[in-house]
Protein backbone atom coordinates (compact mmCIF):
# COMPACT_ATOMS: atom_id res chain seq x y z
CA UNK A 1 0.00 0.00 0.00
CA UNK A 2 2.93 2.31 -0.62
CA UNK A 3 1.94 5.89 -1.40
CA UNK A 4 -1.66 5.40 -0.27
CA UNK A 5 -2.52 6.96 3.07
CA UNK A 6 -4.55 5.15 5.69
CA UNK A 7 -6.92 8.11 5.75
CA UNK A 8 -7.72 7.74 2.05
CA UNK A 9 -8.29 4.00 2.35
CA UNK A 10 -10.62 4.44 5.31
CA UNK A 11 -12.54 7.20 3.59
CA UNK A 12 -13.12 4.95 0.58
CA UNK A 13 -14.22 2.15 2.88
CA UNK A 14 -17.05 4.29 4.23
CA UNK A 15 -18.86 3.87 0.93
CA UNK A 16 -19.39 0.16 1.65
CA UNK A 17 -21.26 -1.25 4.66
CA UNK A 18 -19.08 -2.24 7.59
CA UNK A 19 -19.20 -5.88 8.63
CA UNK A 20 -17.96 -5.30 12.20
CA UNK A 21 -20.32 -6.04 15.08
CA UNK A 22 -19.77 -2.51 16.41
CA UNK A 23 -21.10 -0.96 13.21
CA UNK A 24 -23.94 -3.46 12.71
CA UNK A 25 -25.25 -3.03 16.27
CA UNK A 26 -25.48 0.77 16.20
CA UNK A 27 -29.26 0.90 15.73
CA UNK A 28 -30.05 -1.32 18.67
CA UNK A 29 -27.86 0.88 20.90
CA UNK A 30 -29.60 4.14 19.98
CA UNK A 31 -31.56 4.30 23.26
CA UNK A 32 -28.36 3.75 25.20
CA UNK A 33 -26.64 6.60 23.39
CA UNK A 34 -29.41 9.08 24.17
CA UNK A 35 -29.55 7.89 27.76
CA UNK A 36 -25.85 8.44 28.39
CA UNK A 37 -25.79 11.76 26.55
CA UNK A 38 -28.92 13.45 27.87
CA UNK A 39 -30.35 11.15 30.53
CA UNK A 40 -33.37 10.06 28.51
CA UNK A 41 -35.76 7.71 30.33
CA UNK A 42 -37.87 5.73 27.89
CA UNK A 43 -41.43 4.46 28.17
CA UNK A 44 -42.19 0.73 27.99
CA UNK A 45 -43.23 1.09 24.36
CA UNK A 46 -39.80 2.49 23.39
CA UNK A 47 -37.97 -0.17 25.38
CA UNK A 48 -39.87 -3.24 24.26
CA UNK A 49 -41.60 -2.51 20.96
CA UNK A 50 -39.77 0.52 19.57
CA UNK A 51 -43.05 2.45 19.42
CA UNK A 52 -43.40 5.41 21.80
CA UNK A 53 -46.66 5.31 23.78
CA UNK A 54 -46.38 8.39 26.04
CA UNK A 55 -46.65 12.01 24.96
CA UNK A 56 -44.10 13.02 27.61
CA UNK A 57 -41.55 10.38 26.58
CA UNK A 58 -38.40 11.84 24.96
CA UNK A 59 -38.59 8.99 22.47
CA UNK A 60 -41.04 11.16 20.54
CA UNK A 61 -38.07 13.32 19.54
CA UNK A 62 -36.12 10.48 17.97
CA UNK A 63 -37.25 11.27 14.39
CA UNK A 64 -35.86 14.81 14.65
CA UNK A 65 -32.47 13.38 15.70
CA UNK A 66 -32.23 11.03 12.73
CA UNK A 67 -29.54 13.12 11.02
CA UNK A 68 -27.47 13.33 14.21
CA UNK A 69 -27.68 9.56 14.79
CA UNK A 70 -26.74 8.96 11.16
CA UNK A 71 -23.55 10.91 11.77
CA UNK A 72 -22.81 8.83 14.88
CA UNK A 73 -23.12 5.69 12.78
CA UNK A 74 -20.71 7.13 10.21
CA UNK A 75 -18.16 7.74 12.97
CA UNK A 76 -18.54 4.17 14.23
CA UNK A 77 -18.17 2.83 10.70
CA UNK A 78 -15.00 4.83 10.15
CA UNK A 79 -13.50 3.20 13.25
CA UNK A 80 -14.74 -0.26 12.26
CA UNK A 81 -13.34 -0.03 8.74
CA UNK A 82 -9.97 1.05 10.07
CA UNK A 83 -9.90 -2.14 12.15
CA UNK A 84 -10.94 -4.35 9.25
CA UNK A 85 -8.33 -2.94 6.87
CA UNK A 86 -5.41 -2.26 9.17
CA UNK A 87 -5.80 -3.50 12.75
CA UNK A 88 -7.26 -6.54 14.42
CA UNK A 89 -6.67 -5.62 18.11
CA UNK A 90 -9.70 -3.40 18.72
CA UNK A 91 -9.52 -1.04 21.68
CA UNK A 92 -13.32 -1.21 21.98
CA UNK A 93 -15.73 -3.82 20.67
CA UNK A 94 -19.08 -2.58 22.01
CA UNK A 95 -21.08 0.63 22.12
CA UNK A 96 -21.26 0.39 25.91
CA UNK A 97 -17.49 0.94 26.03
CA UNK A 98 -17.96 4.14 24.03
CA UNK A 99 -20.79 5.14 26.38
CA UNK A 100 -18.44 4.57 29.34
CA UNK A 101 -16.00 7.06 27.85
CA UNK A 102 -18.82 9.61 27.53
CA UNK A 103 -19.79 9.06 31.19
CA UNK A 104 -16.23 9.68 32.35
CA UNK A 105 -16.02 12.87 30.26
CA UNK A 106 -19.25 14.13 31.84
CA UNK A 107 -18.30 13.18 35.40
CA UNK A 108 -14.75 14.57 35.21
CA UNK A 109 -14.64 17.35 32.58
CA UNK A 110 -11.28 18.51 33.96
CA UNK A 111 -9.61 15.20 33.05
CA UNK A 112 -6.71 15.25 30.59
CA UNK A 113 -6.70 13.03 27.52
CA UNK A 114 -3.71 11.09 28.84
CA UNK A 115 -5.39 10.49 32.19
CA UNK A 116 -8.64 9.50 30.46
CA UNK A 117 -6.86 6.93 28.29
CA UNK A 118 -5.03 5.48 31.28
CA UNK A 119 -8.19 5.31 33.41
CA UNK A 120 -10.30 3.63 30.73
CA UNK A 121 -7.77 1.56 28.77
CA UNK A 122 -4.77 1.20 31.06
CA UNK A 123 -1.20 1.73 29.86
CA UNK A 124 -0.69 1.55 26.08
CA UNK A 125 1.69 -1.14 24.86
CA UNK A 126 2.80 0.68 21.71
CA UNK A 127 2.26 3.79 19.62
CA UNK A 128 -0.32 2.03 17.43
CA UNK A 129 -2.53 1.21 20.39
CA UNK A 130 -2.15 4.76 21.75
CA UNK A 131 -3.19 6.19 18.37
CA UNK A 132 -6.25 3.95 18.30
CA UNK A 133 -7.15 5.01 21.84
CA UNK A 134 -7.02 8.62 20.68
CA UNK A 135 -9.38 7.74 17.83
CA UNK A 136 -11.92 6.09 20.14
CA UNK A 137 -11.73 8.98 22.61
CA UNK A 138 -12.28 11.34 19.68
CA UNK A 139 -15.39 9.37 18.73
CA UNK A 140 -16.81 9.79 22.26
CA UNK A 141 -15.94 13.51 22.31
CA UNK A 142 -17.63 13.99 18.94
CA UNK A 143 -20.82 12.27 20.08
CA UNK A 144 -20.96 14.41 23.22
CA UNK A 145 -19.96 17.82 21.85
CA UNK A 146 -20.03 17.58 18.02
CA UNK A 147 -16.45 18.85 17.73
CA UNK A 148 -13.44 16.96 16.45
CA UNK A 149 -10.58 16.38 18.87
CA UNK A 150 -8.29 14.36 16.61
CA UNK A 151 -7.07 15.07 13.08
CA UNK A 152 -7.49 11.44 12.02
CA UNK A 153 -11.19 11.31 12.82
CA UNK A 154 -11.77 14.67 11.12
CA UNK A 155 -10.18 13.46 7.89
CA UNK A 156 -12.30 10.31 7.82
CA UNK A 157 -15.75 11.77 8.47
CA UNK A 158 -17.69 11.15 5.27
CA UNK A 159 -19.65 14.40 5.10
CA UNK A 160 -17.26 16.72 6.93
CA UNK A 161 -16.49 20.04 5.30
CA UNK A 162 -14.56 21.37 8.24
CA UNK A 163 -11.02 22.56 8.74
CA UNK A 164 -8.64 19.60 8.50
CA UNK A 165 -6.07 21.43 10.64
CA UNK A 166 -8.45 21.85 13.58
CA UNK A 167 -6.71 21.47 16.97
CA UNK A 168 -6.04 18.10 18.51
CA UNK A 169 -6.93 17.53 22.15
CA UNK A 170 -3.41 17.38 23.55
CA UNK A 171 -2.45 14.68 25.98
CA UNK A 172 -1.90 16.96 29.00
CA UNK A 173 -4.81 19.38 28.40
CA UNK A 174 -7.99 19.18 30.53
CA UNK A 175 -11.09 18.42 28.49
CA UNK A 176 -12.95 21.62 29.44
CA UNK A 177 -9.85 23.70 28.63
CA UNK A 178 -9.68 22.13 25.16
CA UNK A 179 -13.30 23.17 24.50
CA UNK A 180 -12.74 26.66 25.91
CA UNK A 181 -9.86 27.06 23.47
CA UNK A 182 -12.11 26.07 20.56
CA UNK A 183 -14.79 28.60 21.52
CA UNK A 184 -13.24 31.82 22.84
CA UNK A 185 -15.72 34.48 23.93
CA UNK A 186 -15.26 37.83 22.14
CA UNK A 187 -17.55 40.77 22.84
CA UNK A 188 -17.56 41.94 19.24
CA UNK A 189 -18.93 45.47 18.58
CA UNK A 190 -22.25 45.21 16.78
CA UNK A 191 -23.06 41.52 17.12
CA UNK A 192 -21.83 41.39 20.71
CA UNK A 193 -24.19 44.15 21.76
CA UNK A 194 -27.73 43.49 22.87
CA UNK A 195 -30.18 44.63 20.17
CA UNK A 196 -28.21 47.79 19.29
CA UNK A 197 -28.96 49.79 16.15
CA UNK A 198 -25.83 48.44 14.47
CA UNK A 199 -26.87 44.90 15.38
CA UNK A 200 -30.22 45.19 13.62
CA UNK A 201 -28.62 46.79 10.57
CA UNK A 202 -25.92 44.13 10.26
CA UNK A 203 -28.34 41.31 11.02
CA UNK A 204 -30.77 42.31 8.27
CA UNK A 205 -27.90 42.56 5.77
CA UNK A 206 -26.60 39.00 5.97
CA UNK A 207 -29.63 36.83 5.31
CA UNK A 208 -28.91 33.82 3.13
CA UNK A 209 -30.67 35.15 0.04
CA UNK A 210 -28.74 38.44 0.19
CA UNK A 211 -25.45 36.65 0.70
CA UNK A 212 -26.11 34.57 -2.41
CA UNK A 213 -27.54 37.36 -4.54
CA UNK A 214 -25.26 40.26 -3.58
CA UNK A 215 -22.16 38.53 -2.31
CA UNK A 216 -22.04 35.52 -4.61
CA UNK A 217 -21.57 33.30 -1.55
CA UNK A 218 -22.77 29.74 -0.97
CA UNK A 219 -23.37 27.42 1.97
CA UNK A 220 -21.98 24.04 2.92
CA UNK A 221 -22.96 21.79 5.86
CA UNK A 222 -20.34 20.97 8.46
CA UNK A 223 -20.47 18.30 11.14
CA UNK A 224 -18.07 20.28 13.38
CA UNK A 225 -19.60 22.94 15.62
CA UNK A 226 -16.25 24.72 15.87
CA UNK A 227 -16.42 25.38 12.10
CA UNK A 228 -19.87 27.01 12.28
CA UNK A 229 -20.06 30.26 10.26
CA UNK A 230 -16.48 29.95 9.01
CA UNK A 231 -16.09 31.84 5.74
CA UNK A 232 -13.63 30.71 3.11
CA UNK A 233 -12.96 33.97 1.28
CA UNK A 234 -11.16 32.20 -1.55
CA UNK A 235 -14.11 29.97 -2.46
CA UNK A 236 -16.92 32.11 -1.05
CA UNK A 237 -18.30 29.20 1.00
CA UNK A 238 -19.84 29.64 4.46
CA UNK A 239 -19.94 26.53 6.64
CA UNK A 240 -23.13 25.94 8.63
CA UNK A 241 -23.37 23.54 11.56
CA UNK A 242 -26.80 22.18 10.71
CA UNK A 243 -27.57 19.75 13.56
CA UNK A 244 -30.20 21.93 15.21
CA UNK A 245 -31.93 18.98 16.90
CA UNK A 246 -28.67 18.28 18.76
CA UNK A 247 -28.48 21.93 19.85
CA UNK A 248 -32.07 21.84 21.10
CA UNK A 249 -31.37 18.79 23.29
CA UNK A 250 -28.49 20.70 24.87
CA UNK A 251 -30.78 23.66 25.52
CA UNK A 252 -33.43 21.44 27.11
CA UNK A 253 -30.89 20.21 29.65
CA UNK A 254 -29.70 23.67 30.74
CA UNK A 255 -33.14 25.31 30.73
CA UNK A 256 -34.29 26.64 34.11
CA UNK A 257 -30.78 26.44 35.57
CA UNK A 258 -30.02 29.23 38.03
CA UNK A 259 -27.24 31.62 37.04
CA UNK A 260 -24.70 31.37 34.21
CA UNK A 261 -22.87 28.07 33.83
CA UNK A 262 -19.41 27.66 32.34
CA UNK A 263 -18.05 24.90 30.13
CA UNK A 264 -17.10 22.62 33.01
CA UNK A 265 -20.47 22.87 34.74
CA UNK A 266 -22.38 22.39 31.48
CA UNK A 267 -20.39 19.29 30.60
CA UNK A 268 -21.29 17.69 33.92
CA UNK A 269 -24.90 17.89 32.74
CA UNK A 270 -24.00 16.49 29.34
CA UNK A 271 -24.50 19.81 27.54
CA UNK A 272 -22.63 22.57 25.80
CA UNK A 273 -22.67 26.04 27.40
CA UNK A 274 -26.16 27.47 26.97
CA UNK A 275 -24.91 30.69 25.38
CA UNK A 276 -22.96 28.71 22.78
CA UNK A 277 -25.92 26.51 21.84
CA UNK A 278 -28.29 29.51 21.65
CA UNK A 279 -25.93 31.44 19.38
CA UNK A 280 -25.46 28.51 17.02
CA UNK A 281 -29.20 27.88 16.79
CA UNK A 282 -30.28 31.53 16.45
CA UNK A 283 -27.58 32.37 13.93
CA UNK A 284 -29.22 29.76 11.68
CA UNK A 285 -32.91 30.32 12.34
CA UNK A 286 -32.92 34.07 13.04
CA UNK A 287 -30.03 35.57 11.06
CA UNK A 288 -28.80 33.53 8.07
CA UNK A 289 -32.09 31.73 7.43
CA UNK A 290 -34.76 33.69 9.37
CA UNK A 291 -37.73 31.35 9.47
CA UNK A 292 -40.07 34.37 9.49
CA UNK A 293 -38.95 35.05 5.88
CA UNK A 294 -40.60 32.79 3.25
CA UNK A 295 -37.64 33.20 0.88
CA UNK A 296 -35.27 32.02 3.64
CA UNK A 297 -37.44 28.97 4.27
CA UNK A 298 -37.41 28.15 0.56
CA UNK A 299 -33.63 28.46 0.49
CA UNK A 300 -33.25 26.26 3.56
CA UNK A 301 -35.55 23.64 2.06
CA UNK A 302 -33.34 23.55 -1.02
CA UNK A 303 -30.22 23.11 1.12
CA UNK A 304 -31.88 20.23 2.96
CA UNK A 305 -32.56 18.48 -0.35
CA UNK A 306 -29.40 19.38 -2.26
CA UNK A 307 -26.72 19.69 0.44
CA UNK A 308 -27.95 17.29 3.13
CA UNK A 309 -28.76 19.88 5.79
CA UNK A 310 -30.66 18.54 8.79
CA UNK A 311 -34.38 18.91 8.12
CA UNK A 312 -34.81 19.99 11.75
CA UNK A 313 -33.33 23.37 10.74
CA UNK A 314 -36.84 24.18 9.48
CA UNK A 315 -38.47 23.56 12.89
CA UNK A 316 -38.57 26.53 15.23
CA UNK A 317 -39.12 25.79 18.92
CA UNK A 318 -39.43 28.22 21.80
CA UNK A 319 -41.27 27.18 24.97
CA UNK A 320 -39.53 23.82 25.38
CA UNK A 321 -35.98 25.11 25.02
CA UNK A 322 -35.92 28.86 25.79
CA UNK A 323 -36.20 31.05 28.84
CA UNK A 324 -38.74 33.92 28.60
CA UNK A 325 -35.96 36.52 28.36
CA UNK A 326 -34.07 34.71 25.58
CA UNK A 327 -35.50 36.62 22.63
CA UNK A 328 -32.52 38.68 21.44
CA UNK A 329 -29.28 36.74 21.49
CA UNK A 330 -25.91 38.39 22.02
CA UNK A 331 -23.22 36.77 19.89
CA UNK A 332 -20.19 36.38 22.14
CA UNK A 333 -18.92 33.16 20.54
CA UNK A 334 -19.85 33.70 16.88
CA UNK A 335 -20.03 37.52 16.71
CA UNK A 336 -16.64 37.86 15.05
CA UNK A 337 -17.58 35.35 12.34
CA UNK A 338 -20.91 37.07 11.68
CA UNK A 339 -19.03 40.36 11.39
CA UNK A 340 -16.58 38.72 9.00
CA UNK A 341 -19.49 37.64 6.79
CA UNK A 342 -20.94 41.16 6.95
CA UNK A 343 -17.57 42.62 5.97
CA UNK A 344 -17.36 40.23 3.02
CA UNK A 345 -20.72 41.48 1.81
CA UNK A 346 -19.62 45.12 2.15
CA UNK A 347 -16.13 44.54 0.69
CA UNK A 348 -16.35 41.46 -1.53
CA UNK A 349 -13.25 39.40 -2.17
CA UNK A 350 -12.36 39.32 -5.90
CA UNK A 351 -12.77 35.77 -7.16
CA UNK A 352 -13.26 36.00 -10.93
CA UNK A 353 -10.52 36.84 -13.45
CA UNK A 354 -11.78 40.38 -14.01
CA UNK A 355 -12.29 40.98 -10.29
CA UNK A 356 -8.74 39.89 -9.45
CA UNK A 357 -7.31 42.00 -12.28
CA UNK A 358 -9.23 45.03 -11.07
CA UNK A 359 -7.96 44.48 -7.54
CA UNK A 360 -4.34 44.20 -8.66
CA UNK A 361 -4.63 47.37 -10.77
CA UNK A 362 -6.14 49.25 -7.87
CA UNK A 363 -9.44 49.84 -9.61
CA UNK A 364 -11.31 48.31 -6.71
CA UNK A 365 -14.18 45.91 -6.72
CA UNK A 366 -16.68 48.74 -6.85
CA UNK A 367 -15.45 49.75 -10.33
CA UNK A 368 -15.79 46.31 -11.89
CA UNK A 369 -19.14 47.27 -13.42
CA UNK A 370 -17.45 50.24 -15.12
CA UNK A 371 -14.70 48.01 -16.49
CA UNK A 372 -17.26 45.53 -17.83
CA UNK A 373 -19.21 48.40 -19.43
CA UNK A 374 -16.04 49.62 -21.16
CA UNK A 375 -15.30 46.12 -22.46
CA UNK A 376 -18.86 45.72 -23.75
CA UNK A 377 -18.68 49.16 -25.42
CA UNK A 378 -15.39 48.18 -27.04
CA UNK A 379 -16.92 44.95 -28.35
CA UNK A 380 -19.92 46.82 -29.77
CA UNK A 381 -17.55 49.35 -31.33
CA UNK A 382 -15.58 46.60 -33.04
CA UNK A 383 -18.77 44.96 -34.26
CA UNK A 384 -20.04 48.31 -35.62
CA UNK A 385 -16.72 48.96 -37.33
CA UNK A 386 -16.85 45.52 -38.91
CA UNK A 387 -20.40 46.05 -40.17
CA UNK A 388 -19.42 49.44 -41.60
CA UNK A 389 -16.49 47.91 -43.43
CA UNK A 390 -18.69 45.13 -44.79
CA UNK A 391 -21.26 47.62 -46.08
CA UNK A 392 -18.49 49.66 -47.74
CA UNK A 393 -17.15 46.53 -49.44
CA UNK A 394 -20.64 45.69 -50.78
CA UNK A 395 -21.04 49.25 -52.13
CA UNK A 396 -17.64 49.05 -53.83
CA UNK A 397 -18.53 45.72 -55.41
CA UNK A 398 -21.81 47.13 -56.70
CA UNK A 399 -19.95 50.12 -58.21
CA UNK A 400 -17.29 47.95 -59.79
CA UNK A 401 -19.67 45.33 -61.09
CA UNK A 402 -22.94 47.14 -61.80
CA UNK A 403 -25.91 45.01 -62.64
CA UNK A 404 -27.19 45.92 -66.07
CA UNK A 405 -30.94 46.14 -66.56
CA UNK A 406 -32.88 44.45 -69.38
CA UNK A 407 -32.38 45.92 -72.86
Amino acid sequence: MTGISIAVISLQALHTPSTSSLAKRADENRNGLYNVLWGWSFCDGCRYTGICTLVTCPGNRMPSLERYFGHYKELVCSYSHDLENHRMDAVVSSHEEIFHLIRVLKETPNITRGALAKQVFGNANNMGIESEQEHVIGLAVKALTMVYSTHWLNQNAEHDNGDLVSPNWLKDTPFHAFLEGLFPMIDHPGFGEDASASFWEMKSSITGSKLIRKGGLSFSPTEDLSNHLKLNRKTGVIEIFHHTAFLKENLRITRCMEGPMGVEGSLRLGALPRQLALEALDSIQKIIFPLSDPSAVTLLQRLVIEKGFDEDCLRFEASAIREPHETNTRYLYFGARLADIYDELENPTPRGLISRWAKRKGAGHANIATIIAVIIALIFGLVTLGLGGFQAWISWQQWKHPIEGPP
